[in-house]
C-alpha cells in the first residue's frame, strides 16, 4: 500500500517499478493508495452526513491524472475533494460531515474538485485524456462527502480503498479547472418520461472575470443521477455547431464518467456555453423531487484546460415546462451562474 511520509515518498509504485518501491512525483509516474476507511452500515440505512479524510503529508504538489476507486458496497455516490491540511484537522477516517461545518461548494473553491463516485459503483478508474492532470498543492487533505445507502436487511462492512494517479509536471499539457450544472427544480412527473434542461453559457462570464475572450477546452464529464433516471447529455451551446451532442451516457452503467478525448475547444467551436439534459423514466403514482432516498438528483461535473471555474444551478421553483416532443415532458430553467479564475497556485498546508 502506498503512503506519503513527510519529505519522502514511500512505497509508492509508478508505471515502471510494478508497484513496489519509491517513487518521487516530481520525476516519475506514481500511484498512491489507501485504505481511507471501513464501516459498517447498518440494514436499512441512509446516511449522507458521512466525511472521510486521508491526510496526504505531501511536500510536493501531485500532478492527478486518474483516481481509482474500490468498496465492498453501501456507497450511492461521494464527492471528492482536496483542501489545504490545516483544515479539518481530525484524524483520518470517518466523521459527520454537519459538525464540522463540511461545505462542498467551500472545500472546492478553497481547495479543490477531485472526482465523484459514479452511482453505486463498487470499481472503477476516471481517467483524464493523456497529459490532463488536476493540480493537488502541497501538504493538501482529501475529504469525501458520502452518500450510504444499505438497502438490505442485513449490515455491510465496507471499506473504500483510492488510488491517486499521479504523472510528474514535465508531462503536463492541460491543467484542469472545474465546474459542475445541477438541476435543483426537479418535479418528474409521475408515470411519464421527462427530461430537465439547463443551458449553462459562461462566455460573457470568461470575458467578465478575465478579460479575454472565452478559451475553454473540455476534457472529460461525469454525470449523476438516481434509479429513475435514462439519460445524461451534454450538447455545445450557441455558434454554428449549437446542439452538437458531446456526450451522452444511457442507463444505469458502472461508471457515468467519460473522457473527451481529443479535447474539444469550445471557443473554436464558436461556443457560448453548454447545455445538459437529464431524463427520466418514472413508473410511479407520485411525482418525484431533488433529494435522496426515493428522490433523484441531476448533476454533472467537468474538468476542463481553463482559467475560469464555474458552478450553474437550476433553483427552485425557476423552471418551467417547454413542451412534449414524442411523449417526453420537457423542462428547462436559467442557469444560475457563479464563475471565477482559478488559481493554479494556490499554496496548500503549511509547509515544514
Amino acid at each position: 500500500m502506498c503512503a506519503l511520509a513527510l519529505g519522502a515518498f514511500v512505497a509508492c509504485g509508478g508505471d515502471d517499478d510494478g508497484g513496489g518501491g519509491e517513487c518521487d512525483p516530481t520525476t516519475e509516474p506514481c500511484v498512491i493508495e489507501k485504505d481511507v476507511s471501513t464501516i459498517t452500515v447498518g440494514g436499512g440505512i441512509e446516511d449522507e452526513d458521512t466525511c472521510q479524510s486521508w491526510t496526504l503529508n505531501n511536500p510536493t504538489e501531485l500532478w492527478v491524472n486518474a483516481v481509482s476507486e474500490s468498496n465492498d458496497g453501501a456507497y450511492h455516490h461521494a464527492n471528492w475533494f482536496f483542501v489545504p491540511d490545516n483544515l479539518y484537522t481530525l484524524p483520518d477516517g470517518t466523521w459527520s460531515c454537519d459538525e464540522h461545518g463540511f461545505v462542498e461548494l467551500n472545500a472546492a473553491v478553497v481547495g479543490g474538485y477531485l472526482f465523484a463516485l459514479s452511482t453505486q459503483s463498487e470499481l472503477e478508474t476516471q481517467a483524464l485524456p493523456p497529459g490532463s492532470a488536476i493540480r493537488i498543492p502541497p501538504y493538501s487533505r482529501i475529504i469525501g462527502s458520502s452518500h450510504l445507502l444499505n438497502a438490505s436487511p442485513d449490515p455491510v462492512t465496507t471499506t473504500m480503498h483510492l488510488q491517486v494517479h499521479t504523472i510528474p509536471p514535465s508531462q503536463v499539457t492541460a491543467k484542469m479547472a472545474p465546474a459542475r450544472i445541477q438541476y435543483h427544480d426537479l418535479t418528474i412527473d409521475p408515470m411519464a418520461r421527462s427530461s430537465f434542461t439547463a443551458e449553462c453559457l459562461f462566455a460573457d462570464d470568461h470575458q467578465a472575470q478575465l478579460g479575454r475572450p472565452l478559451a475553454y477546452e473540455l476534457h472529460y464529464v461525469l454525470s449523476h443521477y438516481h434509479g429513475l433516471g435514462s439519460y445524461a447529455q451534454l450538447e455545445i451551446a450557441g455558434g454554428p455547431r449549437d446542439g452538437e451532442v458531446i456526450m451522452r451516457h444511457e442507463g444505469y452503467g458502472e461508471n457515468f464518467g467519460v473522457a473527451i478525448d481529443p479535447p474539444l475547444d469550445l471557443a473554436a467551436a464558436g461556443a457560448e456555453g453548454v447545455r445538459f439534459t437529464c431524463g427520466f423514466n418514472n413508473p410511479r403514482d407520485a411525482a418525484v423531487g431533488w433529494g435522496i432516498g426515493d428522490q433523484e438528483m441531476c448533476v454533472v461535473a467537468l474538468q476542463a484546460k481553463s482559467d475560469l471555474a464555474w458552478d450553474g444551478d437550476v433553483k427552485r421553483d425557476t423552471g418551467s415546462t417547454t413542451g412534449t416532443v414524442d411523449g417526453e415532458i420537457r423542462y428547462g430553467g436559467p442557469c444560475d451562474m457563479l464563475a471565477f479564475e482559478w488559481d493554479f497556485n494556490k499554496p496548500g498546508g503549511p509547509p515544514r
